[in-house]
């Protein structure tokens, strides 16, 4: 379908006639009749009511409209966008955060350094695969984002810090003695985990290391996100393996553990596509990868 098809079809629907509709394009009314039945035919519908006074929407026609308009007004959006960006006048950045990173102190900290920046910062928090789709789609500039992820391996990323993993260990059980433990302590013990669809990357290389180390892991203590397994390691039902940063500021209920021999790392990026024509983008990922003196 070309594009002009669309532009036609919507000066026809609004004027609901075609004259006045080519008057308004600029073009004869004999070519624009001519161009609606070329689109009508490869849509295989019929659009408009022809009458002697003019024309008016058919149902299908109708919801075709909407469509099209929408379509127009994405086009001129992303017009008008390309051409701010040409010109040094676009200065919004859209950033997203991944679940587990949005309350960490590091990456709030280097939030911290845009402020005196002149750019506009839209947020959003989102699921990891959400991230990566957006940042895909162009609907993100920017991501904050958590390592390992598959979803992640296109993109252009930079290291902001890494967070190693520990154990959140409820206060009544044996190990909350302990304030640095090994691999091989885990083992009989009831471990929290998320499901897979949760965090694929990061999933499978838990899973490999709890299963090298000997630790089985009981799908009943799955839960949605990391966040939450730290809620029910504070409500007893067990231990939670989680990266350090979401751990700083935990009340009482729970003891964290350093892990000595754990094998995993968590590393927290900031990731972009590198098709992105925003000038400002990388300004805001040099900042937040700045690492402090």
């Amino acid at each position: 379908m070309e594009f002009r098809y669309l532009k036609y079809f919507v000066a026809v629907a609004q004027t609901r006639h075609f004259t006045r509709a080519a008057e308004q394009l600029g073009i004869a009314q004999p070519p624009l009749s001519q161009q609606i039945k070329k689109l009508e035919h490869e849509l295989d519908v019929d659009l408009f009511k022809r009458l002697s006074r003019g024309v008016e929407l058919t149902q299908a026609g109708e919801v075709f409209y909407a469509d099209a308009v929408n379509i127009l007004a994405d086009v001129e959006r992303a017009k008008a966008k390309v051409r701010q960006i040409a010109r040094g006048e676009h200065t919004e950045v859209r950033i997203g955060f991944a679940t587990s990173t949005s309350t960490c102190i590091q990456v709030l900290e280097r939030m911290g350094r845009l402020q005196q920046e002149k750019i506009n910062l839209k947020t959003a928090e989102l699921p990891m695969s959400e991230l990566a789709a957006q940042l895909t789609n162009k609907q993100l500039d920017i991501a904050i984002m958590r390592l390992p992820c598959y979803a992640s391996e296109s993109f252009e990323r930079r290291l902001l810090f890494d967070d190693p993993f520990v154990a959140v260990i409820p206060t009544d059980h044996a190990l909350a003695q302990f304030k640095r433990i090994q691999m091989k302590q885990l083992r009989e013990q009831k471990i929290l985990l998320f499901p897979r669809e949760t965090g694929p990357a990061l999933f499978d290389g838990m899973n490999t290391l709890f299963a090298d180390a000997g630790i089985r892991l009981d799908p009943h203590f799955a839960a949605p996100q990391l966040r939450t397994m730290i809620a029910m390691a504070q409500a007893g039902l067990g231990i939670a393996i989680v990266p350090y940063s979401l751990a700083e500021h935990l009340d009482n209920s729970v003891v964290v553990a350093s892990i000595e021999d754990i094998k995993l790392t968590s590393r927290i990026v900031v990731a972009w596509e590198a098709s992105n024509l925003n000038k400002h983008v990388l300004k805001v990922v040099t900042q937040l990868s700045q690492n402090d003196d």
